[in-house]
């Protein structure tokens, strides 16, 4: 991994103060109920009505009868649902879904997992029409700075609790507790189960590049925690562009092999026993703990075919898959990407955090 390092200090950015904290209501959140064995059961029955025909659903309900009587299974289980109730600090069901819906999937994240959208393009900075293949824009670089700094100011927000926290109309709270999954998180492949890495608050000082599928560490805080204005975030963006340019042309010559962000596209056990190995040697760890720590990814995507930009579908494409998962860190959280063109998207891990929240 190639790190940037700071030449200046970064300028401190003060928040102003409100009144009421981003998880001030969440002692107000009603707690979900476990639901009666009976109506669950019933729920279950009234799905096979339309699917079976009237022997197969008398087959169902004699199972169900069984299975929820005094001697059956079902009466077990509610107890032991009960019990992790008890001993659950929020919820029965948080820990079984992240497990079981997301750290436990074995196939591969980025098309069954990972979400996607594309952002309107700026009116200030007009896409560039013809731009380089290979090499980055200046629209790209100065459109990403922006984006990053946008994402500093809502880190500095959640991590100082002065993000309002929200409320459904009526005024009925919203859980904010996401917010403290959505920066510094990755998700890190293990065999049969991953885990996710995450530190609130996001006190991380970098973001990750990923520029010519190669990983970056940018800096964007000062050692005493001043914010980067946007200004050396530009010039940061394009001193490691550079940098990587000269180190692959230098090298050009040579065979290139394929970059190690490509495994985060993989199944998650050939991942995780390819991360184990990697994890061996201490400069690759030291490597990968940048990667999972950096409070978010940013991909500067310069070897785009002109169509990509022009064509929604092709556009989808890249945003969702990129080209074979070139160019990207699935693992991650948040991914900003800016093609050459100017055109911007983003790419998401879902596993720590649900779409409406990011």
């Amino acid at each position: 991994m190639l790190r940037l390092l700071s030449t200046r200090s970064p300028a401190v950015v003060r928040r102003p103060s409100r009144s009421l904290s981003t998880f001030a209501n969440q002692d107000r959140l009603p707690r979900l109920p476990v639901p009666e064995l009976n109506d669950t059961a019933g729920r279950y029955l009234r799905s096979l009505q339309p699917l079976l025909g009237s022997a197969e659903y008398a087959q169902a309900e004699k199972a169900v009868s069984s299975f929820v009587g005094n001697d059956g299974l079902g009466p077990v289980l509610q107890r032991r649902l009960q019990e992790v109730d008890r001993s659950a600090a929020n919820s029965w069901l948080e820990d079984i879904w992240l497990n079981k819906a997301y750290l436990e999937w074995r196939g591969p994240s980025y098309i069954n997992v990972n979400w996607f959208a594309t952002i309107a393009d700026n009116p200030d900075m007009p896409l560039v029409t013809d731009a380089p293949r290979g090499r980055p824009t200046s629209v790209q670089i100065m459109r990403a700075a922006r984006l990053v700094v946008h994402l500093l100011e809502a880190n500095d927000a959640v991590n100082s609790q002065t993000l309002p926290p929200e409320t459904q109309r009526g005024g009925t709270p919203m859980c904010m507790n996401q917010f403290k999954w959505q920066f510094g998180t990755t998700r890190v492949a293990r065999p049969g189960r991953d885990e996710v890495v995450n530190q609130y608050p996001s006190t991380a000082k970098h973001i990750l590049l990923m520029y010519r599928n190669q990983t970056v560490e940018v800096p964007v805080y000062g050692a005493d925690g001043g914010r980067a204005s946007l200004a050396q975030i530009t010039s940061q963006l394009a001193q490691a562009t550079k940098r990587v340019d000269s180190a692959l042309d230098k090298d050009r010559n040579q065979q290139q092999h394929p970059s190690v962000a490509n495994l985060t596209a993989g199944h998650r056990d050939d991942w995780a026993k390819a991360r184990q190995l990697l994890e061996l040697d201490a400069a690759n760890r030291a490597s990968l703990a940048t990667v999972d720590s950096a409070l978010f990814g940013v991909c500067l995507d310069v070897d785009v075919d002109p169509q990509d930009t022009s064509d929604i579908q092709r556009t989808v494409g890249v945003l969702n898959h990129s080209d074979a998962g070139s160019n990207r860190w699935f693992d991650k959280s948040m991914q900003l990407i800016v093609m050459n063109s100017g055109r911007f998207g983003v790419n998401c891990e879902h596993t720590p955090v649900d779409a409406l929240t990011t």
